[in-house]
């Protein structure tokens, strides 16, 4: 047994390295995630330490945090680190440095620069095996790229626990799946917790990256969802379980949530925090603790997700408080509510709004804002509580409101928002229901409630039948003003001046004050009893003087709060405790009946105290008294006002008004004390009669004429009374009776409806919205009193909706309209024809007015909304007028009959409008019909249906006037009636009644689509109806629907077809069957049609068309036959052919269905298979002297075109056996040991090849028919698996026919291609066959056969080239060959280089051999496309498809006279013009050159053919530039600095080209803007070179550059000198430009050049000014860029200002020249130079010549705007020569000087005037 010393040291032998173990370090050595094994072996430390620098210098350019590295793992130092010879301190400090690197490079590990700078980490420090985890965790984000794969092939074969599901990946060097990293997550908490820290370690360091977190929060949120849902078991382990996955989830979470300005990392939390609320069972702590964490440090970016996360974590919440710190930062963001709307959208937010309404409740009371309280509104509004909630929250604002002491103590602020809040709950229409229950349940004190609001909370209770919903008021909320009663009572007058009553309808003065002084009355009772006793009142008199009575009546009728109404009340009550009289108060009788309806029982309750009292003075009148004298009414005569309106007012007599309060309000009260609508139910029941007699609380039953007292009485009051809503809601009382005795309610509240037609809408609407009642529902109450069997009211209620002569309120007429639909099925017929009729005339007139074209419109929609019995239909159709009596009166003559159809091409009546009256008539009454006849029958109706039909085809014979409308409304009433007789139990068509032969007539004549579908399924429903009358007419709808309603493209039409097919056929075929010959041959017409109909029916219809055909018809029967049809008629049209395929195999799998299990699996290939066989007889029928079917389903003819027929038939076989899905199961079956199955497979297949061999080898002349049946052989030769196929197809290559063989090759090509698995023996056997392919090349002289054998050959290596690399370098030699790739056919050289290309893709550096024997020849093919007039697209493009594989694979062996010769070739190919693509695949290649050859050989090759590229044309000169552009980019400094004499050799000649171009022009040099162009790339590629070399590289070769530019010529060749300068100059323009400071002292060497050039220059030589700009342009970036006072010095200053200033005089040819003297000066801040410039420039002022003044002064102004001040310096010298230039006799110089002086004072701030004097 092995010792603990002996384990240690084992373990130490393996981690150790082996000084002496050469071979160890060598694959050590040569582990790389750049380089292969091979080459990394080769390569000392300084060699990968340069490549690797690079890209670290690169990595620093692109973010400089990298920069700090230089100094450690990237110093020199760092290639003779060896952490062998480390301490453990040394490399823990290294480790860390590493770590935070790896960290830092993550983002940009797809980057080359990247992968470089890591690469030396592996190569010199070896992270992969000391640094494992931070190097895995770096590359796991980017799982699925190669690099990754990279990375596996490293990493040490013993990896550390965390990551052993690596391993199998790092065996196949196979990307790890997501799947698997989730996986790993879940169930490996130490993988999980590494993930963590790695991350959050980036976070703390800044070094994420949202690729990274992006990758976390998926792992993360998965595998903690993965836990949670393993952690389910019993109750008690899964909480156990569940607390140590928070254990480990929060503190990453909640050091994730501390960390600021990350916000892909706070979202990644929040997601997982809703994983965890979502999936365990958390305790409200718990979830508190999350909120708050969540809210913690949020910003605007991460609010949205934290609001995500906050709305599930209060899901799950036990209960809906928030914590006040989320409270707080929730309601801190701007727009929560518009926040919460959106989220609402996709999140459940129910329980965090819920929550939020809580808390602004919660806080009112700590001194929080009450504008809060409008987000309530807003949140509950916007439904984002959800429907329970919504009461909870509206419940909980009632609580609050109730519960608060003292809410004034709050401020007046707080009062008016939370009463406004609570305000609009109750007055809307959705949340007004919830609100009155919720005061109900609650128990809250409303009249309280009201009082602390100062506001009414609920108002009056609505008419209607017990529906509590509060009607939509404005100004409903009353607020008492702060004023004290007693100075609001003092301001009230003692007396009225003409009021007797405040229920008057004329305006009172004094109730205004009255009313407000009331209402502050009601804060005590003495005030009460004061406001009581005011003498304005007349109380003394209350029993004979209804002024002190109607006021509190309209108080308790009105707006009012709840204690206001009921103190009113009171305030009446107390009049009968002293005052001592008889008087009749029944006036009160109708408003106590209102306020026993009054929504608070408080006002209820008072209602009952008040009408018991009364009761009880009535019955002791009654006793004391014996006289049966009248009493006394109060208010009799002037109680409304004026007494003609009193005199209307009916009265009942004392003893009725007694039996009315003791009979059946008192014995009532005690329900109306609890329900409000009680009353109205009482009152209705006992006047109509229907109260039940065993109820305790029934009244006793009155007599009639009691009941009429009562009923007249009320009726009365309602018509005279001016508070309208006791109109309302006594309306709703009297509309619930219809009558009592002979008395309706019509003709006692008929007055009511007759004044309020003549009432404006305005006037309406304004005391709708004084009162607060509803406008609508108080018209629908007063139009209620008409009743069904009123005649009077009836007709004036449809007098309402006819036109007028005075205008109606809109909402009256609705009314009207809508009363009328309420009641009209009880109106009797006659009046409903009354009105229809009335309808009926007001919409057929004809009229411009607009008013009554509204009428018109609403008449007509009414028309169409009720419903009209059979009865009323027959008597309107039989009032319909006739078109052929119109006709018969008016038939014009014969002549004039002729003279109109040539004049206007229709007959007489068109135009008339009489006839266009009767036609707008007829069709509104047989819309009627068709719309009330559904669903009924009538035999009358359908006789006169079919004689309006009739009447109608007639007329349009007639007139040629189309009536398809009609026609179609007929059609579908008639359809609609015999459906519904057909559906009957017993029915009862009359064949006498039907003419079929009319509705054929309109399938056939009718040119309206609707017409034609109408008519269709009006036959369909006659055929299943009365089959017999209708089997003899159907084939000419057949026919007419292939020309017609099979076009159509719509969902109807379909509908149509279906019912059509589906109703007919059947009949049809049971009557075909009977004749002679069979249903196929008496069918073929109906056949033929839909045949002939194929291509006009839409795509998406066409198939289930003819599977409902088909099924119809029987498929055993004429599934063939059809298929045949269609492939005959639509000869060579691939999408028939498609369809039939489809076709076939729908009905096939439907066929399917019906058998067993196992025979699923065989029976639609062996279905199909026998079809094609029957399909393949039919042809060779078709082909015999005496045919049989065939003749009859085929439009074979006499003329001979059998064969061509025959042709186009063997194309729908040829598919179908193409198709894959055959293909891939008959291989499957033929894989079966099924012997029978294979046996009928290979019977059928061998009957098949049998035949067709026959046919083919006797129809070798007649090339259609020959060609198909190859085509046919082919798809027959696919059919089988690749393994018997190959065998085949070798049988046919033995034949001698070529077709034949190139056939074989086609479907063998084609097979291969199409297989995507991998099919059994097929490897071995395509890998055999090549040989035989070979062999073929060599054997062959068909240039076709050879092109099908190469085809065939690529898909075999392509798909198994790399199995056998021998046999394909054997098979390319020959394609290489003179046989093949030195063919003279075009088409075989291209497939020969595109064989060669794939083969170098395949075989690689196994491809060298045959490159001597391939190049020349692709290079000569290349060169022969691109000859003028026989220019070869396809060529041109193969050989650039071969070069660009030999320059991915094999690019060394593509250099010398090979890339001479193939650049010059190119730059032939780019003068050609051969298009974009030939374009696009040249440039692939040039580019290819300039990436993967080394630098010394593409440079040479590129200047050796710059010649050529110039002789070539601007294109070629453009790619050569490119691809010196591109090779510049790609190689590093160290190789461009070797080779820079090689550059600096080409780019001289490169910037030569203007002088060579123009020194000697001819026809074919280069135009200006291209030499400008070229100069342009040209001075691009040397700034990249420049950047490529330090400054001892690149100062020789700029000097060199000047020496060239002014090298000696003779004096005939100065142009050539000024060509080299300007190109030189324009160089150095950019030069400066772009390197700015840096190159600054480089300006030295080209002051003299510049002097001599501005002495030599010559105005009129266009080549000499621009010589002198770019030199200008040039002088003028080194000024700009100046910064190390270069041109301060005098030297350099005196020499370049004297030279610039010499050419001011040319200052109009210069454009440059003022701006480069500007910067000039503006580099020096010596006074001496800027006095010295300034003198010079004053010189010229006094020039003879105007131009030169102008430009010295424009030349000042330049100055001076730049220079400011620090140049008037200088003033008192320019001041003498100022005065003289504004003295100038030319006004251009004196325009200038004053633009000078005015820019000179605005410096200074000071007029120059005074200094000019």
């Amino acid at each position: 047994m092995a010792t603990s010393l002996v384990n240690q040291l084992a373990h130490i032998a393996v981690n150790s390295i082996n000084p002496l173990d050469l071979k160890a370090q060598k694959k050590a050595h040569s582990q790389s995630l750049v380089f292969d094994p091979q080459a990394a072996a080769t390569q000392d430390f300084d060699t990968v330490y340069q490549i690797c620098l690079e890209g670290y210098q690169e990595l620093c350019q692109i973010d400089r945090r990298f920069s700090g590295f230089a100094s450690n793992i990237f110093s020199e130092q760092s290639k003779k680190e060896n952490r062998a010879q480390m301490t453990a301190a040394e490399n823990t400090e290294l480790d860390v440095v590493i770590e935070s690197f790896l960290s830092l490079v993550g983002v940009r590990l797809l980057l080359k620069p990247a992968i470089k700078a890591v690469e030396w980490l592996v190569r010199r420090f070896r992270v992969h095996e000391n640094n494992t985890e931070a190097l895995v965790l770096t590359f796991l984000p980017y799982h699925t790229k190669p690099i990754f794969t990279n990375l596996l092939s490293i990493l040490p074969p013993t990896l550390p626990a965390i990551f052993k599901f690596l391993h199998p990946y790092k065996g196949s060097l196979a990307c790890p799946s997501r799947h698997t990293i989730v996986h790993t997550a879940t169930n490996n908490l130490a993988f999980l917790s590494a993930l963590n820290t790695y991350v959050l370690k980036s976070c703390r360091t800044q070094s994420q990256y949202r690729g990274l977190l992006s990758f976390w929060v998926g792992v993360f949120t998965e595998a903690v969802s993965g836990m949670l849902d393993q952690s389910a078991s019993r109750q008690e382990a899964q909480l156990r379980k569940e607390q140590d996955i928070l254990l480990r989830v929060l503190p990453v979470l909640n050091e994730g949530l501390s960390m600021k300005n990350i916000p892909d990392l706070r979202v990644g939390c929040y997601i997982v925090l809703t994983i965890l609320t979502s999936k365990a069972q958390l305790e409200d702590y718990v979830l508190e603790a999350m909120m708050e964490a969540v809210v913690s440090h949020w910003t605007t970016d991460t609010t949205h997700a934290g609001l995500i996360c906050l709305s599930v974590i209060a899901q799950n919440k036990r209960t809906n408080k928030i914590p006040s710190k989320v409270y707080r930062a929730v309601m801190a963001l701007s727009r929560i509510d518009d926040d919460l709307k959106t989220l609402g959208e996709q999140y459940q937010v129910e329980d965090l709004t819920y929550g939020l309404i809580c808390g602004i409740l919660e806080n009112l009371d700590k001194g929080q804002d009450a504008s809060y309280l409008q987000l309530i509104w807003s949140f509950i509004k916007g439904n984002l509580v959800g429907e329970t909630r919504t009461s909870q929250a509206i419940e909980t604002i009632l609580l609050k409101a109730d519960s608060t002491e003292s809410i004034n103590n709050h401020g007046p602020d707080m009062q008016r928002q939370l009463a406004n809040l609570i305000l609009k709950f109750s007055e809307s229409d959705v949340f007004g229901e919830t609100v009155r229950n919720l005061v109900g349940k609650t128990k809250i004190d409303l009249e309280l409630l009201e009082m602390k609001l100062q506001a009414r909370i609920l108002p009056q209770l609505p008419s209607n039948d017990g529906n509590f919903e509060d009607t939509e008021m404005k100004d409903a909320v009353t607020i008492v003003e702060e004023e004290d009663f007693t100075t609001a009572a003092g301001r009230i007058p003692t007396r009225t001046v003409n009021e007797t009553s405040f229920l008057s309808h004329s305006k009172s003065y004094v109730f205004g004050s009255l009313c407000h002084a009331f209402l502050l009355a009601l804060s005590s009772e003495a005030s009460v009893r004061q406001f009581r006793d005011l003498p304005v009142l007349r109380k003394s008199m209350a029993t004979t003087d209804p002024l002190y009575i109607s006021f509190f009546i309209r108080i308790w009728c009105g707006p009012y709060p709840i204690q206001a109404r009921a103190t009113s009340l009171k305030c009446v009550s107390s009049i009968f405790d002293k005052v001592e009289s008889s008087a009749d108060m029944q006036v009160l009788l109708p408003y106590l009946v209102y306020a026993l309806g009054d929504i608070s029982p408080k006002v209820r309750r008072a209602a009952t105290d008040l009408i018991l009292m009364i009761t009880s003075r009535y019955t002791t009148i009654e006793e004391g008294e014996k006289s049966k004298e009248e009493k006394s009414v109060l208010g009799k005569h002037d109680i409304y006002g004026h007494l003609d309106i009193v005199r209307d007012v009916s009265w009942m007599s004392f003893t009725d008004v007694t039996k009315f309060l003791r009979d059946i309000l008192v014995p009532s009260l005690e329900e109306c004390r609890l329900d409000a609508t009680h009353i109205i139910k009482r009152l209705a029941s006992t006047l109509s009669g229907s109260h039940h007699r065993s109820s305790n609380t029934a009244p006793k039953e009155l007599n009639t004429s009691t009941k009429l007292a009562i009923f007249t009485f009320l009726g009365s009051h309602i018509n005279q009374t001016s508070i309208h809503s006791v109109r309302l809601r006594l309306l709703s009382i009297m509309n619930l009776v219809e009558k009592v005795g002979n008395v309706s309610r019509t003709k006692i509240l008929l007055p009511l409806l007759t004044a309020q037609e003549y009432q404006s809408q305005e006037t309406l609407r304004g005391l709708c919205a004084n009162e607060h009642i509803n406008e609508s529902e108080y018209l629908s109450q007063i139009v209620g009193v008409v009743t069904p069997s009123d005649r009077e009211g009836l007709r004036l209620l449809i007098s309402l909706v006819l036109p007028r002569e005075h205008s109606l309120p809109h909402q009256l007429r609705k009314a009207a309209v809508q009363r009328i639909q309420h009641i009209w099925k009880p109106i009797k017929s006659d009046m409903q024809l009354y009105f229809v009729e009335a309808l009926l005339d007001l919409v057929g007139k004809s009229s411009t007015d607009g008013f009554e074209e509204e009428y018109r419109a609403q008449a007509l929609e009414m028309l169409r909304s009720i419903s009209l019995s059979p009865k009323t239909l027959l008597a309107m159709l039989g009032k319909l007028p006739t078109f052929s009596d119109g006709l018969n009166d008016e038939t014009p003559s014969p002549k004039r009959r002729r003279i109109g159809q040539v004049r206007a091409g229709a007959t007489h009546g068109v135009n008339d409008t009489t006839f266009v009256n009767r036609l707008k008539i007829t069709t509104i009454i047989l819309e009627l019909v068709e719309v009330n006849m559904a669903g009924k029958t009538s035999q009358e109706v359908l006789k006169k249906l079919f004689q309006v039909l009739a009447d109608i085809q007639y007329a349009k014979a007639q007139m040629q006037v189309d009536l398809g409308y009609i026609q179609s409304i007929v059609l579908n009433a008639l359809s609609a009636i015999i459906e519904q007789e057909r559906m009957s139990p017993s029915p009862q068509l009359d064949n006498s009644s039907v003419h079929a032969d009319l509705v054929v007539d309109c399938v056939r004549t009718s040119s309206t689509p609707q017409v034609q579908r109408a008519a269709l399924l009006l036959m369909s429903s006659l055929a299943s109806a009365l089959p017999d009358l209708v089997v003899h007419s159907v084939m000419p709808i057949f026919t007419f629907m292939g020309s017609t309603i099979f076009r159509l493209n719509d969902e109807y039409s379909t509908h149509v077809i279906d019912k059509t097919i589906e109703s007919i056929i059947p009949p049809l075929i049971e009557t075909l069957r009977k004749s002679k010959g069979g249903p196929v041959f008496g069918a073929s017409e109906l056949l033929l049609t839909f045949v002939a109909a194929f291509e006009h029916i839409p795509e998406h219809r066409r198939l289930s068309m003819f599977q409902s055909l088909i099924d119809k018809l029987g498929a055993e029967e004429f599934l063939f036959a059809i298929l045949a049809m269609l492939t005959d008629k639509y000869a060579g049209d691939q999408k028939v052919a498609a369809f039939a395929m489809e076709l076939s195999s729908q009905y096939n799998a439907r066929i399917q269905l019906q058998a067993s299990i196992f025979f699923i699996f065989h029976s639609m290939e062996l279905t199909r298979l026998q079809t094609i066989s029957k399909y393949i007889d039919l042809v060779g029928d078709a082909l015999k002297p005496k045919r049989t079917i065939s003749e009859r389903l085929l439009s074979l003819g006499a003329d001979g075109n059998a064969d061509s027929i025959s042709a186009d038939l063997l194309l729908l076989p040829t598919q179908m056996l193409s198709s894959s899905r055959l293909i891939t199961r008959t291989a499957r079956l033929l894989s079966k040991n099924n012997s029978d199955d294979v046996e009928i497979v290979r019977r059928c297949y061998d009957h098949m090849l049998e035949q067709v061999l026959s046919i083919m080898a006797r129809t070798k002349e007649k090339k259609k028919l020959h060609a198909a049946y190859q085509s046919f052989t082919a798809s027959l030769l696919r059919l089988l698996p690749i393994r018997d196929f190959i065998t085949s197809v070798d049988v046919l290559l033995k034949q001698q026919d070529c077709d034949i063989q190139r056939q074989g090759l086609d479907s063998l090509e084609q097979k291969i291609n199409a297989c995507k698995h991998r099919e059994l023996g097929a490897e071995r056997a395509c890998i055999n066959f090549i040989p035989r392919l070979q062999s073929l090349l060599e054997e062959s002289f068909d240039p076709l056969l050879k092109h099908s054998a190469i085809t065939c050959s690529n898909q075999i290596i392509e798909k198994y080239g790399k199995k056998n690399k021998k046999i394909v370098i054997a098979f390319d030699t020959v394609v290489a060959g003179q046989s093949c790739l030195g063919a003279f056919d075009t088409r075989l050289r291209i497939i020969s280089l595109l064989c060669l290309a794939l083969s170098v893709e395949v075989l690689g550096q196994v491809i060298i051999p045959i490159i001597p024997q391939a190049v020349p020849k692709a290079i000569d093919h290349l060169k022969t496309s691109l000859v003028e007039d026989e220019e070869d697209k396809t060529l041109h493009n193969a050989v650039y498809t071969f070069i660009g594989s030999l320059l991915i694979h094999v690019p060394w062996m593509l250099v010398g006279d090979y890339l001479d010769c193939f650049l010059r070739a190119s730059h032939e190919s780019a003068n050609g013009g051969m298009g974009f693509e030939c374009d696009r695949n040249r440039i692939d290649a040039l580019h290819l050159i300039a990436e993967r050859i080394e630098a010394k050989e593409c440079l040479l090759a590129l200047r050796k053919t710059w010649t050529n590229a110039v002789i070539e044309g601007p294109k070629a000169v453009e790619e050569h530039l490119d691809m010196l552009d591109m090779a510049i980019e790609r190689h590093p400094k160290r190789i461009i600095a070797e080779q820079s004499h090689v550059m600096v050799d080409l780019l001289l000649e490169v910037f030569d080209l203007r002088c060579v171009q123009l020194s000697h022009r001819t026809e074919d040099s280069y135009e200006d803007e291209e030499i400008e162009v070229v100069e342009k790339t040209a001075n691009k590629v040397a700034i990249k070179v420049i950047y490529k070399l330090n400054d001892s590289n690149f100062r020789p070769i700029f000097v060199r550059m000047l020496e060239w530019s002014v090298m000696r010529t003779s004096q005939q060749d100065r142009k050539r000198k000024l060509y080299r300068q300007i190109t030189l100059f324009k160089f150095l323009h950019t030069f400066f430009d772009t390197l700015k400071s840096i190159v600054t002292s480089y300006a030295g060497f080209i002051i003299d050049s510049a002097i001599d050039t501005f002495s030599s220059i010559s105005p009129k030589d266009s080549e000499s000014v621009m010589l002198n700009n770019y030199v200008i342009l040039t002088l003028n970036s080194c000024f700009e860029n100046d910064q190390d006072e270069f041109w301060q010095s005098p030297t350099h200053f005196t020499s370049i200002s004297t030279g610039l200033l010499s050419l001011v005089p040319h200052a109009a040819s210069l454009p440059s020249l003022l701006p480069a003297l500007t910067s000039l000066a503006a580099s020096t801040s010596s006074s001496n130079q800027h006095k010295s410039l300034n003198s010079s420039i004053l010189a010229y002022f006094r020039s003879e010549a105007q131009a030169t003044r102008i430009a010295a002064i424009q030349c000042q102004i330049s100055l001076t705007r730049r220079l400011g001040e620090d140049w008037l310096n200088l003033l008192p010298e320019m001041l003498p020569f100022i005065a003289e230039a504004l003295e100038d006799v030319d006004e251009g110089v004196e325009i200038e000087v004053h633009t000078w002086v005015r820019l000179i004072e605005e410096t200074l701030g000071e007029s120059l005037d005074p200094m000019l004097l």
